[in-house]
C-alpha cells in the first residue's frame, strides 16, 4: 500500500471513528459477486468441489504433474492469469481459492482465518482432488499458508515456490497497523472502494502501467464481497509469523524463493533470510520488480518458476 494511501485511509477513519455505527449500515453495501461476472473465467477450466468445509472454486489447465498455485490476500485465481499458461505445457496447473478468496465459499461461520486454519483449509482441499503429492506455488500471504502447510505436511509438498512472501518473525507491512488496530481496521476494511482497492494493487508493483481497469475489475468484485472482506480483516489480525519462523528447518521440499527489488511491502532482505533457515533452498532477487512479482514481472518470474520445477 502506498504512502499517500495508508496517510488518507487513517485520516478518514479517525475522522469517521465516532461515526462508525451511523457509517457500517451506509458503507457495506453487498455489490455484485457473482462469477459470471469475470470475463477471465470464461476462458479457462473454472470448476467448484464441495467439502464439510467450503465450496472451494478452483481453476485447471494442462496435463501432467500437479502444481498448485495460491494466491495472496485479497485477491484470488486471476492473480496467476501469467503463470498458469507458462506452466501448464508439462504440468496440471490448479488454482485455488482458498478461504477470504474469490468465489470459495464457507459452511460454517467459525473458521479460524490463522496459519493452522488456512494450512487445514489447503488439506482439505488437495484431499477433495485426490492430490496427496503436490508442487507448491505461493504468492504473499498465499506463500506463508503454502510454507505452514510445507512445515506440518513435508511429505505432501514436493516442491515449494515462495514470491515475496511472509515467513520470518521480523518486518511486517507497512499498512498492517490499518488493518490490525481496533475500530480502525473495521472502518478501513468497509471504505475500501474500487479507487483505494485499485490504489493499494498499484502500490503492489513497480511497473504500474500493468494494473489496468480490467486488472482492478477482475480482482476488486471477489474482494467485494462481505465475507471476504471479513476474512480478510480477520487474517490481517490472526496470522503469526512466530509460527512459520519456528518450523523452517521442518520443510524438506527443494524451494525457491522469488523478491521483487523493489517491493515496498516487505524487504528483499527477506528472501535470504528465508533462504538461511529453510533446507534445500535457494532465494532470487528480480530488480525493477514489486511486492507482486509474478503479475509484475512475469516472464522473469515464470521463466525461474518454471524452469524450477522442472
Amino acid at each position: 500500500m502506498t504512502s499517500k494511501l495508508l496517510q488518507r485511509l487513517t485520516v478518514v477513519a479517525a475522522a469517521l471513528a465516532c461515526m462508525f455505527t451511523a457509517l457500517v449500515p451506509v458503507a457495506s453495501g453487498q455489490p455484485p459477486s457473482s462469477a459470471d461476472r469475470s470475463r477471465y473465467l470464461t476462458h479457462v477450466e473454472s470448476l467448484f468441489v464441495d467439502t464439510d468445509l467450503a465450496r472451494f472454486h478452483y481453476t485447471r489447465t494442462g496435463t501432467g504433474s500437479p502444481v498448485v498455485l495460491v494466491a495472496g490476500g485479497g485477491l484470488w485465481g486471476y492473480s496467476w492469469r501469467d503463470t498458469v499458461p507458462a506452466l501448464a505445457a508439462e504440468h496440471t496447473v490448479y488454482t485455488v481459492d482458498l478461504p477470504s478468496q474469490g468465489f470459495t465459499e464457507l459452511h460454517g461461520g467459525d473458521f479460524a482465518y490463522d496459519l493452522p486454519a488456512m494450512s487445514q483449509a489447503l488439506a482439505t482441499f488437495l484431499d477433495a482432488l485426490g492430490l496427496h503429492r503436490t508442487a507448491l506455488v505461493g504468492h504473499s500471504w498465499g506463500g506463508a499458508w503454502s510454507l505452514y502447510f510445507a512445515e506440518q505436511y513435508p511429505d505432501r509438498v514436493e516442491r515449494l515456490v515462495l514470491l515475496d512472501a511472509p515467513g520470518l518473525d521480523a518486518e511486517k507491512a507497512p499498512s498492517t497497523p490499518l488493518f490490525t488496530t481496533p475500530l480502525l481496521g473495521e472502518l478501513t476494511t468497509t471504505l475500501t472502494d474500487r479507487t483505494f482497492y485499485a490504489e493499494s494493487i498499484r502500490g503492489t508493483f513497480h511497473n504500474r502501467h500493468l494494473v489496468t481497469d480490467e486488472v482492478i475489475d477482475e480482482l476488486y468484485a471477489p474482494f467485494s464481497r462481505p465475507a471476504n472482506r471479513a476474512g480478510f480483516l480477520t487474517l490481517w489480525r490472526n496470522l503469526d509469523y512466530r509460527l512459520t519462523d519456528a518450523g523452517l528447518g521442518r520443510v524438506t521440499a527443494p524451494t525457491l524463493i522469488v523478491w521483487g527489488a523493489e517491493d515496498t511491502w516487505l524487504p528483499a532482505s527477506q528472501a535470504h533470510g528465508l533462504a538461511a533457515r529453510i533446507p534445500s533452498a535457494h532465494a532470487v532477487t528480480l530488480p525493477g520488480c514489486g511486492h507482486t512479482v509474478h503479475e509484475d514481472c512475469p516472464a522473469q518470474t515464470n521463466s525461474l518458476i518454471d524452469e524450477f520445477l522442472r
